[in-house]
């Protein structure tokens, strides 16, 4: 059996920017609505969050109040910011102390910085859906995002940890892909993963691979291109199958969706377990893939029946559920041997003679 891997991420910023609400939508499953009886985060919530069976998300829910963030720079500075591996801060597109903010944010990165050089930041400029009603080109978010980056520019120094912003809204897709974004970034083996999707779609004869985090539904890897990459940079088969005209936003879109349909199940005493449809242009499947995962694929090829896809989903689960439990592993797959990202050794696995498990012949 693996061991777990825990990974310490900090959620901060001035009170009433959202961050609870933000926390209780991607894994508590509340609605938008629902966030309005949310109260104040008082001092520090820890909660732990289960990734893929291999990853342990040890969430520092940090209240926002000035108090709180002064004891935070001050008495608690080796707690709070020891072994962090991402700091997500969240800042209220709204605010009218925009000043003040900043003087907090200064102190925190600088602290960050100082004990958790590597730590990525992720900094979410939230409540966009009150903002874009006067600003729809979003100058505000430009200006906004430019304070930001300048204040980590004039404290990094040495530090080797990156800063990425995104505008989001608790009411829109826009915050799964702020999250999936950070989550994506702490899988373990992700390249491995990567490699298996785009596998798996081309073995499908498929557009894409998506997989999705069986609870809060956050996407965690893809097929072909990495998940926040540019157009130019997709694979051939993505280029081929039409993906650069597809909406950028369809992953956090399915996410959104398919949290609001479980909702709804579960208030008429239904189980979701899959999905399947056969449109005009696309095949599409939604099924379990391990324990803690679901699989997308889909299929722009007329001459694939959704039951081949739900097939090769089936004889593929037991082979990623080994990624996080390998017990009872004999072979690595060929890819698994290829890859040196590969975590896990298999006793007499290194012979060139044994036949790689899904080798043609076998």
């Amino acid at each position: 059996m693996s061991v777990a891997a825990r990974k310490k991420v900090l959620l901060m910023g001035k009170s009433g920017s959202g961050k609870t609400s933000m926390r209780s939508v991607i894994f508590s499953n509340y609605s938008a609505k629902d966030t309005k009886r949310l109260g104040a985060t008082i001092d520090v919530e820890q909660s732990a969050v289960r990734f893929l069976g291999s990853l342990v998300l040890n969430l520092w829910d940090c209240g926002g109040q000035n108090a709180f963030v002064d004891n935070y720079l001050a008495a608690q500075k080796d707690t709070i910011f020891s072994n962090v591996a991402v700091l997500i801060y969240v800042f209220d597109i709204t605010s009218t102390e925009w000043e003040t903010d900043m003087r907090y944010f200064e102190g925190i990165i600088s602290a960050l910085r100082e004990y958790s050089p590597d730590a990525g930041v992720w900094v979410l400029i939230n409540k966009m859906d009150l903002a874009d009603k006067e600003d729809p080109k979003r100058k505000k978010y430009d200006e906004r995002r430019g304070d930001v980056v300048s204040v980590d520019e004039r404290v990094k120094g040495k530090a080797r940890g990156m800063l990425r912003c995104f505008p989001t809204s608790i009411w829109d897709e826009s915050l799964y892909k702020a999250w999936s974004s950070v989550i994506h970034t702490l899988i373990p083996n992700i390249g491995l993963i990567t490699s298996h999707l785009t596998f798996m779609r081309d073995l499908c004869l498929a557009a894409e691979a998506v997989m999705f985090e069986a609870e809060t539904f956050l996407v965690i890897a893809k097929s072909g291109s990495p998940l926040d990459s540019d157009p130019s940079q997709m694979d051939d088969n993505e280029v081929k199958s039409g993906a650069k005209a597809l909406d950028p936003q369809r992953f956090e879109k399915i996410s959104e969706i398919i949290k609001g349909f479980r909702k709804t199940c579960q208030r008429i005493g239904e189980t979701f377990s899959s999905f399947e449809s056969k449109f005009d242009d696309c095949t599409v499947v939604l099924e379990p893939l391990t324990r803690n995962t679901f699989i997308l694929i889909v299929s722009v090829d007329p001459r694939i029946e959704s039951a081949m896809l739900t097939y090769n989903i089936y004889h593929a689960q037991v082979h990623f559920a080994d990624f996080s439990n390998r017990d009872g592993v004999k072979r690595k797959c060929s890819l698994c041997r290829a890859n040196t990202e590969a975590p896990y050794e298999v006793e007499g696995d290194e012979d060139p003679n044994v036949r790689a498990w899904d080798d043609v012949g076998m």
